[in-house]
């Protein structure tokens, strides 16, 4: 009986795998068209840097870090909330998002 249901698996997996297929294939020409132009239009982010300038690269650099300081300092200012109230998740994850939203 056990060697019946992992047949029956096998062989259900195997149809949707082929229906899969065929659904990406008959739908791949279709779209093609729409994605071709949207990536003509708007060149990948590797791209995009390697054409950057050496002051456009430290002032991102700059940016980065400082956005890296403001992070830790977010999560300080959560440690500290937490210790006083118990936050969910969800409450964590905005708590993290007004604070970094906030002019310094």
């Amino acid at each position: 009986m056990h060697g019946v249901r992992r047949l029956l698996a096998a062989a259900g997996i195997a149809v949707l795998t082929t229906m899969g297929s065929v659904a990406a294939q008959t739908s791949a020409p279709a779209n093609s068209g729409l994605q071709s132009f949207a990536q003509a239009d708007k060149p990948s982010t590797v791209t995009r840097v390697k054409t950057w300038t050496r002051a456009k690269l430290e002032a991102a650099k700059k940016r980065w870090a400082e956005d890296n300081a403001k992070f830790v300092d977010c999560q300080k200012q959560l440690l500290e909330q937490r210790k006083t109230k118990r936050l969910s998740l969800h409450k964590q994850g905005h708590f993290l998002q007004d604070c970094m939203n906030r002019k310094p």
